[in-house]
C-alpha cells in the first residue's frame, strides 16, 4: 500500500511541476484558442459561402437558381435542361442580351446552396414580400416544368410542394 501512495504522489507532483514550471497552463490556454480560432474560421468560411445566395435581390434572379437548383436535385442537369431553363428565362422575364450573363450568375449561386430547399427558404421572402399570387403561381409553374423536364420524382414534388407553402399558395399542414 506505500508502494501506490507514492507512485501517486510522485504523479500528482510531476503533474504540478509540469503545469507550473514547464508551462502546462500555457499550453492548455493555446489549445483551447486554437479550438476557438478553428470553429471562428470554419463560421467564416460557410458564411462566405452561403453569401451570394443573401446577396440576390431580384426574383428573377432568385427564379433562375431555384430553376438550377431544380434541375440539378436529381443529378447533373444535361445541355437540354440547360437550354430549357434559358428558353423559360427568355421567354417569361424576356431578358435579352444579359441571358447569359445572368445564366452564369444562377449557376454559380446555385453551386453554392446545399439543396433546393434551402434556397427556397431564403428566396421565400423575398417572393413573398415582391411578388403578386399570380407571380407566385407562375413561379411554381416554371420550377415544375423545369422538374419534368426529364420526368419529375419524388424528391421534385416534394421540394416544390415545400415551396408551394412557404409561398402562401398551399395550406400548411
Amino acid at each position: 500500500m506505500p508502494i501506490i501512495g507514492v507512485i501517486l504522489t510522485t504523479v500528482v507532483i510531476w503533474t504540478l511541476y509540469w503545469f507550473f514550471r514547464m508551462g502546462g497552463l500555457e499550453q492548455m490556454q493555446a489549445k483551447r484558442a486554437q479550438r476557438k480560432d478553428t470553429e471562428r474560421l470554419g463560421r467564416a468560411r460557410e458564411s462566405q459561402r452561403k453569401a451570394p445566395l443573401h446577396a440576390v435581390d431580384d426574383p428573377r434572379d432568385a427564379a433562375m437558381v431555384l430553376m438550377m437548383l431544380m434541375a440539378r436535385e436529381g443529378g447533373d442537369p444535361t445541355r437540354e435542361h440547360i437550354a430549357a431553363i434559358e428558353k423559360i428565362s427568355h421567354s417569361t422575364f424576356g431578358f435579352g442580351h444579359d441571358l447569359g450573363a445572368r445564366m452564369t450568375q444562377a449557376r454559380f449561386i446555385a453551386s453554392r446552396a446545399d439543396s433546393f430547399a434551402q434556397a427556397a427558404a431564403l428566396f421565400s421572402d423575398l417572393f413573398n414580400k415582391k411578388l403578386m399570387h399570380d407571380e407566385k403561381r407562375q413561379l411554381v409553374d416554371m420550377i415544375e416544368e423545369v422538374a419534368n423536364f426529364e420526368g419529375g420524382s419524388d424528391a421534385h414534388a416534394q421540394a416544390i410542394d415545400g415551396l408551394s407553402r412557404r409561398l402562401g399558395l398551399l395550406p400548411a399542414s
